[in-house]
């Protein structure tokens, strides 16, 4: 496997509330792969160069946060989008940043504890400011764009895990076995790194046809300057004209007709 140490992790580590992840520190690579679930090929051993600590431990963190399981149709629901965001949230927070949080909290006119179960509540408030409506999406990326392929693994791997500007690497979330809809869980994954004030987030599609166009769908977005709470809508929007039956396109589709699937 890549990081072995995590499988013998997985006897210490609980199962997790709505609200929680877990944060793995120190895990070293070994591995070197290619593909993805059943594709997946070890092709290699993997030197890892990655800094050590004082603890003597790689500068590596890992996230573990468990997506829904097989939620068919549920996912488009208000409450299991608000789970799933609430869920990438508590993964991508920065401790660091907690003041940053509080100050944001404060100007949403929300006195929620943002490491609470209710960062994205929306039962009293409207879906609009359940993600603040006035912090702007990440938009740096590798080669400074919100890039959806894989398109500079070297930076991400060596990145420095104490710098201000540590931002998410991630991909296709709960979109295989456990059957989400890839885009929107793009987007929520996007929308989480974003209200985390992460600088950026690293996109690996693993070339997946549903995400051709999320380069272009973000880069449009970034540019008609949204914020959180905007985005947040047009995805509620869209979830619930796609229970109603009144659409059938994927949300990116829906979001920009202009940008058709090659």
């Amino acid at each position: 496997m890549i990081n072995p140490e995590l499988i013998a992790g997985m006897l210490f580590l609980p199962c997790m509330s709505d609200n929680e992840a877990i944060e793995i520190v120190g895990a070293e690579r070994f591995s070197n792969y290619s593909g993805y679930a059943s594709t997946f090929r070890y092709t290699g051993d993997h030197v890892d160069i990655r800094e050590i600590d004082s603890l003597g431990r790689r500068n590596t963190r890992i996230v573990a946060i468990d997506a829904l399981c097989s939620p068919g149709s549920r996912q488009y629901r208000l409450d299991y989008l608000l789970r799933e965001a609430n869920k990438a949230f508590c993964g991508f927070l920065d401790p660091s940043k907690y003041p940053q949080y509080q100050m944001l909290s404060e100007h949403s006119n929300s006195h929620e504890d943002l490491s609470g179960s209710d960062a994205m509540d929306t039962t009293n408030c409207d879906t609009r400011s359940a993600l603040i409506e006035g912090c702007t999406l990440s938009s740096e990326m590798h080669e400074g764009r919100l890039s959806p392929t894989k398109t500079n693994p070297e930076r991400v791997d060596n990145m420095e895990v104490d710098h201000i500007d540590v931002g998410i690497a991630t991909g296709n979330w709960g979109c295989g076995a456990f059957g989400g809809d890839p885009e929107v869980k793009a987007v929520i994954q996007w929308l989480a790194a974003s209200q985390a004030l992460r600088p950026f987030i690293s996109y690996y599609t693993f070339e997946l046809e549903k995400l051709l166009n999320l380069d272009q769908v973000c880069e449009w977005i970034l540019a008609h300057k949204w914020t959180v709470g905007e985005l947040w809508t047009m995805l509620v929007d869209y979830c619930t004209k796609l229970r109603k039956g009144e659409t059938k396109r994927g949300f990116l589709l829906w979001l920009v007709p202009t940008f058709h699937q090659q």
